[in-house]
């Protein structure tokens, strides 16, 4: 059995849009779960109704027999947490072998593509994850991503550049990495859109509940990898993926920016042995190349 987990932030239309046209798709036996972040009873009652599904309160109290299911959650958990609570929630009722993690702005460009990625991750015994080829609204690849150290990222990628042609920054930082990756195991999967087994899931820990809105396909990395399971990428299906709408709707580019550095700063010191100081002095420069370049502006 398949478990669907989404999690909504203020966006009930598009989340009820998602399931109704993308979702009501996919062909093997699952159950939908929405978790519902900052939910007010109009929210839950709108969910409820839109998708003819069952409102919990309390994932402990056994469900009602549906299809769907409506988490009411007050608090905005954020998207670790939020997805971990859905994820509890089916493991603690239901029969799951395998999790579609997803957000709600994504339109399936193959109808079958859940069915073929569940077949192809089934047939790996060492990968745990299994994502399709993203496509941007600007027609790029957004899946997969190589491992970049933090100086790379954030320092080195925004200083060189005015010494770099594109041609030699493309290749340094690997920036068009997704654009010729082949099918196979690949560092990090798009979070927007992929597939997980139910038992490496659960064996890794689900998602790290330290994040809020970043890095959580980078951690998840780490945390399959210390259960000798990867992430694969299968371009042979793809979805489209509408990046960044809902986000855009209640988080400033600047707001989004340190919480972004946040989170990697936590998953680099954690999960890969950054030294603070490191962190420290990467997001000094960071700062620092941030504010020169509004003052060109």
């Amino acid at each position: 059995m398949l478990a669907i987990i989404l999690v909504n932030y203020k966006d009930e239309v598009r989340t009820a849009v998602y399931v109704k046209e993308e979702l009501s798709k996919i062909s093997i036996p699952h159950y939908i779960i929405v978790v519902n972040n900052s939910s007010t009873p109009e929210s839950d009652n709108k969910l409820t109704s839109d998708l003819n599904a069952v409102l919990t309160t309390d994932i402990q109290a056994r469900p009602v027999v549906s299809e769907c299911y409506i988490i009411s959650q007050p608090e905005n958990l954020g998207f670790a947490k939020g997805n971990n609570l859905g994820a509890t929630f089916a493991l603690q009722h239901f029969k799951i072998n395998h999790f579609l993690i997803s957000n709600n702005d994504i339109r399936f460009i193959d109808s079958n593509v859940v069915e073929k990625l569940v077949e192809r991750l089934d047939s790996l015994h060492n990968v745990g994850l299994i994502g399709p080829k993203v496509v941007g609204l600007d027609g790029r690849k957004q899946s997969p991503e190589p491992y970049l150290s933090i100086w790379n990222r954030y320092v080195w990628m925004h200083w060189l550049t005015p010494f770099l042609s594109t041609k030699k920054k493309a290749e340094m930082f690997k920036l068009d990495y997704s654009e010729i990756a082949e099918e196979g195991v690949h560092y990090k999967i798009m979070g927007s859109f992929f597939i997980v087994k139910a038992a490496d899931f659960q064996g890794c820990g689900l998602m790290d509940p330290n994040t809020f809105l970043y890095s959580e396909e980078l951690i998840l990395s780490e945390r399959l990898k210390s259960i000798g399971k990867y992430n694969y990428y299968f371009p042979q299906v793809a979805v489209l993926h509408e990046h960044g709408q809902t986000i855009n709707q209640h988080i400033n580019h600047r707001k989004s920016t340190i919480l972004k550095f946040k989170s990697e700063s936590y998953y680099y010191h954690k999960y890969r042995g950054t030294s603070m100081l490191s962190i420290y002095f990467a997001g000094l420069f960071f700062n620092l190349f941030l504010y020169l370049k509004s003052k060109t502006k």
